[in-house]
């Protein structure tokens, strides 16, 4: 079944905000770039976003989605986290998501900085992906037979990890280091059996 007319003007906006936080950055953006980049009048976009935080959000959302479903193809939609290779699915689908959806992420980062209801989202949003990393961590280090306690200290630092690195690797002001996400999974797995 095909987009809606409504889903697909959505769909517009959105990929012109990823474009002009690509160009600009998300502070500088206004909704008026947006909406030129779009080709659509100003008065359009309100229909589908209340402001350029909620563009962002589900910009956001679908960073998350992406990530989630390259995951559960690489392992099944029941994924667990149990192996050396289950860890390196995560790391990829982690790394894919990210640079895939480059424009984003800074935009989430430069966000959280200046705008407090954002600054929650980026909360949650990572939250997010902490409390799932401590649910694969307990369960990797159960089934090698090594303490859990430590699971929930372990995966902030494993989010913190790959949030950092990614964006080392990835951004364009950082520079063009090429990462390789094999030494970021052997690392991250080192790091949680240890």
């Amino acid at each position: 079944m095909g987009m809606s007319k409504a889903d697909r003007t959505a769909e517009e906006f959105k990929e012109a905000a990823r474009r002009v936080f690509a160009g600009q950055g998300y502070a500088a953006t206004k909704i008026t770039d947006i909406t030129a980049e779009a080709g659509r009048a100003t008065g359009g976009i309100y229909r589908y976003f209340p402001s350029k935080a909620a563009v962002l959000k589900a910009l956001a959302d679908d960073f998350l989605a992406a990530r989630h479903a390259r995951v559960a193809h690489a392992s099944g939609s029941g994924h667990t986290m149990t192996t050396e290779r289950d860890v390196r699915d995560h790391v990829q689908a982690y790394w894919r998501s990210y640079r895939e959806h480059l424009a984003e992420m800074v935009a989430i980062s430069d966000a959280a900085a200046s705008d407090p209801e954002f600054a929650e989202v980026h909360r949650q949003i990572r939250a997010g992906d902490v409390a799932i990393w401590r649910t694969h961590i307990k369960e990797l280090r159960a089934e090698l037979g090594l303490s859990v306690a430590e699971s929930a200290a372990l995966a902030q630092m494993v989010v913190s990890l790959l949030e950092s690195y990614c964006y080392a690797t990835f951004h364009p002001s950082v520079g063009t280091s090429r990462g390789s996400v094999n030494t970021l999974a052997g690392f991250v797995y080192s790091g949680i059996t240890n």
